[in-house]
């Protein structure tokens, strides 16, 4: 609830999971037709940056990256609707801009691990500004000793899906989040000092 007693809904956080759970739904599993592809983006298709976060590889991988998506972009729009905004598009275009440019050899892609890196990273540091507690610090160490571990193993930690994972972009993920902290700290420093006074 709201301050003014009415329920409060994340609209928007709702919106992104209701259109990974209706593509799947209705297109299954990596629809050929969404799907990062990179020779079909040369020929045009432009749409694909966006879809293919959206559509994922099997039902394990949509059922974990949507519940995800749930709980940190939910937290993330409690902070601002259009803040959210902007964070899933600063991650979504970091994370597609590496798997044009960092790994040219990727033909194909889908799913939101590289997007939930960063809306965690923000989550991690939204609750660290606001409280200085050594957990969250801990929390984002382990976040990022993860993230090296994968590199290492070429595999993801904790998912195990039909396409084979890309640890880089979870950490294309946490890079565009960091940026986003550091541009939103450094070009809106009012605004972040008067969302902690609210929040005090």
């Amino acid at each position: 609830m709201d301050g003014r007693g009415s329920f409060w809904l994340p609209r928007f956080t709702l919106l992104l999971m209701a259109i990974s759970i209706g593509l799947y739904i209705i297109l299954g599993p990596a629809p050929a037709s969404l799907v990062f592809d990179r020779a079909a983006i040369v020929q045009g298709e432009w749409w694909r940056l966006y879809t293919g976060h959206l559509v994922h590889s099997d039902a394990r991988h949509a059922l974990w990256n949507i519940l995800a998506l749930g709980v940190l972009a939910g937290l993330l729009e409690r902070r601002g609707r259009r803040r959210l905004g902007l964070i899933v598009a600063f991650g979504a275009v970091g994370v597609d801009l590496w798997l044009w440019w960092g790994q040219p050899a990727l033909q194909w892609y889908c799913g939101l691990s590289g997007l939930l890196n960063t809306l965690l990273v923000v989550v991690l540091f939204d609750l660290w500004s606001e409280t200085r507690r050594r957990v969250v610090l801990a929390i984002g160490m382990a976040l990022a000793a993860k993230l090296v571990l994968e590199i290492v193993l070429n595999q993801a930690l904790f998912t195990h899906t039909l396409w084979p994972s890309v640890p880089w972009v979870h950490v294309a993920g946490f890079a565009a989040g960091w940026a986003f902290v550091v541009l939103e700290r450094r070009s809106c420093p009012a605004v972040v000092s008067a969302r902690k006074a609210t929040q005090a």
